[in-house]
């Protein structure tokens, strides 16, 4: 019931504005009484990120399928946080430790390793998914209570602007503009996902045993969760 609650206040105020005074306001008592059951801000964040997380539909992890059980995965992750306002906020600079969080964690990391990629690119892949995946979320985010009229000028706004660009002074542009302004969210999300996919590939390769792929260094046995962590 908190959750759920936080879940709405999120929605109407943004993350900014989830605060467990507005919670206990929306649940009809005082935010003292909240206390009794969440320690505070920060894990009333971890737990609606993790109910939100917990929506995602898991399955085995498939070596035959896997590049599109992935999609699926990113895809319906990405849906679930850009549905709910600065959603994908709850869960940057957090290192999954909530059950439901876990089980996805488990199933993502499960997938990419029947993919046939090295461990090493499983743990640092995982990461990079995650992290586009919220990235790509939180700016469809932004657009979900905006007027539709409002978003339709603006982006016909932007696309006029690029092809008004000078040949002369901005070649490149010029010429690629109807690829940057044509595909859509859908279709920049998935062209995003394929290219990390393939650098994971190409990653797990070229590794050699021993060896940080890019650095000729080999890997420190500190460096694991607690990098993860602090590189947030």
């Amino acid at each position: 019931m908190i959750v759920a609650a936080a879940i709405e206040v999120l929605d109407e105020a943004g993350f900014a504005g989830l605060s467990m005074r507005r919670v206990a306001d929306r649940l009809g008592t005082g935010a003292a009484s909240l206390y009794a059951h969440v320690s505070g801000r920060e894990e009333l964040l971890e737990l609606v990120f993790d109910a939100l997380v917990g929506q995602v539909k898991l399955e085995e992890p498939d070596p035959a399928r896997w590049r599109e059980q992935l999609h699926r995965l990113m895809r319906d992750f990405r849906d679930i946080l850009a549905s709910h306002t600065d959603a994908a906020l709850a869960g940057l600079g957090r290192v999954p430790t909530a059950p439901q969080t876990l089980a996805a964690a488990e199933v993502l990391t499960g997938v990419l390793r029947a993919g046939g990629l090295s461990d090493r690119v499983v743990a640092l892949g995982f990461d990079q998914l995650v992290l586009y995946a919220s990235a790509s979320a939180y700016e469809a985010g932004l657009y979900r209570k905006a007027d539709p009229a409002e978003i339709e000028r603006y982006f016909a706004g932007v696309h006029a602007f690029y092809a008004s660009l000078p040949v002369d002074r901005y070649p490149v542009l010029t010429a690629v503009a109807p690829a940057m302004t044509g595909p859509d969210a859908d279709d920049r999300f998935e062209f995003g996902l394929n290219v990390l996919i393939a650098g994971l590939e190409a990653a797990s390769a070229g590794e050699t045993a021993g060896d940080q792929p890019g650095t000729g260094h080999p890997a420190h046995p500190s460096r694991g969760i607690q990098g993860a962590a602090g590189g947030r």
